[in-house]
């Protein structure tokens, strides 16, 4: 409870900052005013997920809306979630669903 509207804080900060390439665990610490390292910590217990975790989770998650709704290439929606190498998002989206960003559009609109 006692970090409750740090953490929500973080979170609003790092919705609102999410597409900027260079977001870091630093960016957010120093917005909620706390110390790299103990904002880690504190993060990571009150989240259950890393900062890095949750900042690809969440970028992970619109790319997966901006895949299923919209004809947008697989570049422009690694720019917009992020991701200034197209590239690096492509194995990024391999490692967490298995499929490369293509074959997940593909996937959901056959379904």
């Amino acid at each position: 409870k006692r970090y409750h509207r740090m953490i929500e804080r973080a979170c609003e900060y790092i919705n609102q900052h999410y597409t900027n390439e260079d977001i870091s665990l630093n960016d957010v610490a120093a917005y909620v005013n706390f110390s790299p390292s103990h904002f880690s910590s504190v993060f990571s217990r009150e989240t259950g997920k890393s900062f890095i975790r949750y900042l690809t989770d969440l970028r992970m998650n619109k790319a997966r809306e901006l895949l299923k709704c919209t004809d947008l290439r697989c570049s422009d929606i690694s720019i917009a979630v992020g991701y200034k190498d197209p590239h690096y998002f492509s194995y990024i989206f391999k490692k967490i669903h298995n499929c490369s960003p293509t074959q997940y559009r593909t996937s959901k609109t056959q379904s």
